[in-house]
């Protein structure tokens, strides 16, 4: 499982009709770098999909949220050194400070 597609994201028609189309950060307004995969919802009764896309700050601040409520939870995770799951989530919740770091020629 790809760590994005873990997080959850609000519904589509509760959101701006540019961050329910992709064109925007689900969470913000700002330009879309991440696929949160497609995902499930129901209009007018007729189950149809999206694709939902975040910027990468907003899916980092996400996946450490979602990682710490997960780790708390996942048998896996309590008794052992973690799961799949939480190592994705952990990986993209790290990035958020690498992602600040920009390389001198940049």
């Amino acid at each position: 499982m790809r760590a994005p597609e873990l997080l959850p994201v609000p519904r589509p028609d509760r959101i701006h009709p540019e961050q329910a189309a992709g064109r925007t950060c689900v969470w913000c307004t700002a330009e879309p770098t991440i696929s949160l995969g497609t995902r499930m919802t129901t209009r007018l009764g007729t189950v149809v999909s999206w694709a939902p896309r975040a910027c990468h700050p907003c899916a980092a601040r996400e996946a450490a949220r979602v990682l710490a409520i997960h780790i708390r939870s996942c048998y896996r995770c309590c008794v052992r050194d973690g799961c799949p799951d939480a190592r994705a989530l952990r990986q993209l919740a790290d990035s958020r400070s690498r992602s600040d770091i920009r390389r001198p020629d940049q």
